[in-house]
C-alpha cells in the first residue's frame, strides 16, 4: 500500500488525499475530520426545514465538534479591541503571525441574533464560532475582524448600520498598523448582521462622509424584512409603514448612492421569511443596477451551517467567497 506525506500548507487547507491512501496521523485526522464534517451535514439534514432556538443549539454542537479538529496554529487572535465607546462596540481580529508583504484584504463579519442577542463568540464553543469565520481569512492571507454591536432594546434603528460605519471609522484610521488595507475591506453579515450591513450598503445617511467606503459585502439569509415581531417593533418602530421604510428591502429604491459588489445567498433549509427577503432583494438590484448581484442557494444547510461551515474541510461556502473575492479585484 503506497504511502504519503502530507504538508503543513496542505493541512491548512485541508485537502484530502483522494487519489493515494494516506497512512499516518495525517491521514488519521483528515479521515476523521472529513467524518465529521459529513456527520455535520447529515444533522442539519435531519433537523431540516424549521428555525428556532433549539435548532440553533443543535447546530452549533455540530460545527463545534468540527472545529475542534482545525489547526488554528500560525493564526494571532487580538481580543476585544474597541471600536467604539459602548461596552458591546468591540472586535476579534484575526491575523496570521507571519506578517505581510503588501497591506492585506479585510473582513468584517457582523453575527446574527435575531436583533436582541448573540455574540462575536458564540457561547458553549470554546470560542470556535464565530471565530472560524476571521480565522478562514486569516489563513487566507488578509486580517479577520468578528465584530459585537448593540442589541435591542437599547439598539434602535439604525444604530446597527451605525455601529458598522464607526468600525469602518476604526478601520480606516488603525487596521495599517496590523498590516491591512484600508482600501480593501468586505462587509459580511448573517441573519440580523446581514440586516446591519445590508442598512448601511442602502442609507446613505449611515454611511461613511464620502460613502460606503467598502470594497464589496456579503449579505448571507439576511433578514431584509422587517416584520412584525417585539424585536422589529423595538428595532424598527412601532408602526407598519415605518418598518417597512427602514428594513433593507424599503431603503433600495430610494439610494441614490454609490452601488458595491455584493454576494447575496440563502440556505436550502433558511426559514420562508428569510427566502422570500433574499429573492425579493435579488430581484430588486436587478431591477434597479445593470448587473444582477452574485448568488446561490447552499443545498444541506440551514440559517447558520453555511457560515459555520467556513475555515472546515466543506470548503463549498469558503470557495464562494473566493471566487467573489477574485471577482472583485478582476473588476478593478
Amino acid at each position: 500500500m503506497q504511502t504519503c506525506t502530507v504538508s503543513r500548507a496542505l493541512r491548512r487547507r485541508f485537502a484530502l488525499c483522494l487519489s493515494i491512501v494516506c497512512l499516518g496521523a495525517a491521514g488519521q485526522a483528515f479521515a476523521q475530520h472529513a467524518n465529521l464534517t459529513a456527520h455535520a451535514r447529515a444533522g442539519v439534514a435531519e433537523l431540516g426545514k424549521q428555525w428556532n432556538g433549539e435548532i440553533n443549539a443543535a447546530t452549533l454542537a455540530l460545527y463545534t465538534e468540527v472545529h475542534r479538529q482545525v489547526d488554528s496554529s500560525g493564526i494571532q487572535r487580538i481580543a476585544d479591541l474597541s471600536y467604539g465607546p459602548h461596552e458591546l462596540q468591540k472586535i476579534d481580529l484575526f491575523l496570521p503571525e507571519q506578517r505581510f508583504n503588501e497591506p492585506a484584504r479585510v473582513l468584517i463579519y457582523f453575527h446574527g441574533g435575531g436583533l436582541v442577542r448573540g455574540d462575536k463568540v458564540s457561547p458553549g464553543t470554546d470560542g470556535l464560532i464565530y471565530s472560524n469565520i476571521a480565522k478562514f481569512m486569516a489563513r487566507s492571507g488578509g486580517i479577520g475582524i468578528n465584530a459585537n454591536y448593540r442589541l435591542v432594546p437599547e439598539a434602535q434603528w439604525p444604530s446597527g448600520a451605525e455601529d458598522l460605519r464607526m468600525l469602518l471609522r476604526w478601520v480606516k484610521e488603525n487596521i495599517l498598523d496590523y498590516g491591512g488595507d484600508p482600501n480593501s475591506v468586505i462587509v459580511m453579515g448573517n441573519s440580523a448582521g446581514s440586516t446591519h450591513v445590508a442598512t448601511y450598503l442602502f442609507h446613505e445617511a449611515s454611511q461613511l462622509e464620502d460613502g460606503p467606503g467598502v470594497a464589496g459585502a456579503i449579505l448571507s439569509s439576511g433578514a431584509f424584512l422587517a416584520g412584525d415581531g417585539d424585536a422589529a417593533r423595538a428595532y424598527f418602530g412601532e408602526r407598519a409603514a415605518e418598518r417597512e421604510t427602514r428594513a433593507p428591502l424599503g431603503l433600495v429604491d430610494a439610494y441614490q448612492g454609490e452601488p458595491v459588489p455584493i454576494l447575496l445567498w440563502s440556505a436550502e433549509y433558511d426559514p420562508a421569511s428569510i427566502e422570500t427577503g433574499v429573492a425579493e432583494l435579488y430581484a430588486k438590484l436587478c431591477r434597479k443596477y445593470r448587473d444582477c448581484p452574485m448568488f446561490t442557494q447552499f443545498q444541506g444547510f440551514n440559517h447558520v451551517s453555511h457560515v459555520m461551515s467556513i475555515d472546515s474541510d466543506d470548503s463549498e461556502v469558503a470557495n464562494a467567497m473566493i471566487r467573489f473575492f477574485h471577482s472583485i479585484v478582476d473588476s478593478n
